[in-house]
């Protein structure tokens, strides 16, 4: 998402709120069997729609699963334009059928948005700088500013425990590690920078600018362009049985296969749902979905297709 995309929207909506800090979260509710490694490869995947939240989920921007709690922590962005200093940025969490558990567990951030959990802390997005917050306590550790950052996006966890993140605007990548931010990429090749997701050797982004898929080698830093305008409006990542799910903001999502073929699977437009920062429950196969302007998160189940 970018600010142009916003400059003519209304962004001031009123939301219920919970004031208690502790949440209680049921157990999974259908668990999911991993296929074998060497079964026939995914060719596509068909979601089926399960539950919604309701729409009290302003400016719904990114959604995460902790396994640990088995709930989702969800940043709202608050009022528009995302990009703006405003104190009105809020975290949620929701169990695992979309039921609200605390509506702001915790307030006082701008505009959060991407976020990876890591050792009992949760790092955030927000716009300029990167937060990182105690979970045990929804109290905010520290902000580390990033320095020519003006619209840091999304976040991802490294095998290695790394965090980097992107900034959208300016093209580029961050990497936190020994608890200091240090550039890892910059390049205008990349379209603007947003979905990102991180394994053992390889950096994958979705661009929002151009929809190109990326990769970048992490040792060496070299960018390969795996696919052109594959996913317009590119915004979260998330792995799934040898391909990825990539969301477009303007409301689509798509499987791409290990190939770098881009299907795509859900189209939300015609009804005014965004398709902003997505996430797979690995526990039972789920899709989530922040709808942003939509206010709500939205889960499918999945269904592989060989």
């Amino acid at each position: 998402m970018k600010l142009g995309l916003f400059a003519l929207l209304l962004g001031s909506m009123l939301i219920s709120c919970k004031n208690d800090k502790k949440v209680s979260a049921p157990a999974v509710i259908t668990e999911y069997s991993a296929p074998a490694l060497d079964q026939v490869p995914v060719t596509n995947i068909k979601l089926t729609k399960v539950w919604q939240s309701d729409s009290t989920l302003m400016t719904a921007e990114s959604v995460l699963f902790d396994e640990r709690q088995g709930l989702y922590y969800v940043s709202c962005i608050g009022n528009v334009p995302p990009n703006k200093e405003d104190g009105d940025g809020y975290i949620a969490t929701l169990d695992q059928r979309g039921n609200i558990l605390n509506a702001t567990w915790l307030k006082g951030l701008d505009a959060p948005k991407g976020m990876v959990l890591n050792d009992g802390k949760l790092y955030v997005a927000d716009i300029n700088d990167l937060v990182i917050i105690d979970q045990a306590t929804a109290q905010i550790i520290k902000r580390i500013n990033v320095p020519g950052a003006t619209f840091l996006n999304d976040v991802a966890l490294a095998p290695d425990g790394k965090v980097y993140f992107t900034d959208s605007d300016q093209n580029t990548i961050y990497v936190y590690a020994d608890e200091k931010v240090k550039l890892f990429k910059k390049d205008n090749g990349l379209g603007g920078t947003n979905g990102i997701f991180v394994d053992d050797e390889t950096i994958y982004l979705a661009g929002f600018g151009n929809g190109d898929i990326n990769t970048i080698d992490l040792a060496s830093k070299e960018i390969t362009n795996r696919a052109k305008a594959a996913v317009p409006g590119g915004d979260g990542i998330a792995p799934w049985e040898g391909g990825f799910v990539y969301s477009n903001w303007n409301g689509e999502v798509y499987y791409i296969t290990a190939n770098w073929e881009a299907k795509k699977i859900l189209d939300t437009k015609a009804s005014k749902a965004n398709a902003a920062d997505i996430t797979i429950n690995p526990k039972n196969g789920e899709l989530l979905v922040p709808t942003f302007f939509d206010n709500r998160v939205v889960a499918y189940k999945i269904e592989s297709v060989r």
